[in-house]
């Protein structure tokens, strides 16, 4: 099978951060970091894992993890004719989704 054959692998894929996403990385705690950059890495290797949302926020796709006791949500869209994953938010599920729409609606 040649190259111009295969679907393009994760290895090919890249990663693209929202602005909300860097602010919103940055205030959480440094063990919380590193999962978020786990959880990055999960949707970068499978970006269709995460829950896709409907209505509103359709295209979007959500990833649950813990850390400790605190719950967080990463959302992200994946486009996939340029193969690309653009995280958007990360935070816990208070008023997650809202602030979401809000953002996706004024950009």
């Amino acid at each position: 099978m040649s190259r111009r054959d295969r679907p393009p692998g994760p290895a090919e894929r890249t990663a693209v951060q929202a602005p909300r996403f860097g602010r919103a990385k940055r205030r959480l705690p440094a063990a919380a970091q590193l999962a978020v950059d786990e959880a990055v890495k999960s949707a970068l290797a499978d970006p269709l894992s995460g829950e896709p949302k409907v209505g509103a926020l359709k295209g979007v796709r959500v990833v649950k993890f813990k850390v400790g006791p605190l719950q967080l949500l990463l959302a992200y869209q994946f486009d996939a004719r340029r193969n690309l994953v653009e995280v958007l938010d990360v935070g816990p599920h208070e008023n997650f989704y809202r602030e979401l729409q809000k953002y996706l609606d004024a950009r």
